[in-house]
């Protein structure tokens, strides 16, 4: 069967997660730690981002996890800072974090104009919107989703239930992309065919699990649908 539609992650499969996110997050720290009177390597270590390097670890629950579970994270070492309170700080300026393609998206996108795109992502959807903005992306998208559109968040499959019913297409005929397990448990959840690419912090032994697909980055997805799919 083809693919006649793709469903692509955000954070780490379009967008350099560490060079899009890393200053952003050293702002965050410093601004947020100085704000509440934390300390600021505790607060670095409660996303697991390293200071040093100014890198989010691989086990970073920004980098995979939903902000439900970003605030959890922190309240759970700062129970005395309301969970909404985290949330705003979690949210002031991030719309404008700079982002940086993983590749001539613009290119990438004309190249597969006969296929339907959607834009998943535990991120909210004004951040969504605005990042893509940015690059002026937008218009290669049916459907932009994020954790507060109202169909959940990943691993959970709502988001992609949601582009299926948009689009009318059958799971079977859509590609779920992403760099973490979440993107990929949740196209299991729905026997979507999945590709996992190796551009964020998971490597080839966390994601082979859940699919028999894995590229290095989005730079080589035009020649493996040719190769996998649209030859068929």
């Amino acid at each position: 069967m083809k693919i006649r539609g793709i469903i692509f992650d955000k954070d780490g499969t379009l967008f350099d997660i560490q060079r899009s996110w890393s200053e952003w997050a050293n702002v965050f720290v410093t601004k947020f730690s100085k704000k509440h009177d934390l300390e600021i390597t505790k607060l670095a270590d409660a996303i697991h981002f390293d200071l040093a390097s100014s890198k989010f670890l691989k086990e970073s629950i920004f980098v995979h996890g939903s902000v439900d579970e970003v605030v959890d994270a922190i309240f759970q070492l700062f129970p005395q800072i309301p969970k909404n309170a985290i949330h705003h700080g979690l949210f002031e300026n991030s719309s404008d974090a700079k982002q940086v393609p993983l590749t001539d998206l613009h290119k990438l996108f004309s190249s597969l104009n006969t296929i339907t795109f959607g834009l998943v992502t535990n991120d909210s959807e004004h951040n969504a919107v605005n990042h893509l903005k940015q690059h002026n992306l937008t218009q290669y998208f049916d459907m932009i989703i994020g954790y507060d559109s109202g169909y959940g968040s990943k691993p959970e499959p709502g988001q992609l239930e949601a582009f299926l019913r948009k689009t009318n297409l059958l799971s079977q005929e859509v590609l779920m992309i992403g760099d973490s397990t979440y993107d990929l448990v949740a196209a299991n959840k729905i026997s979507m065919p999945c590709l996992g690419v190796l551009s964020g912090t998971a490597n080839k032994k966390d994601l082979s699990p859940y699919t028999p697909f894995i590229i290095d980055s989005i730079d080589e997805l035009e020649s493996w649908l040719k190769k996998t799919f649209l030859n068929s």
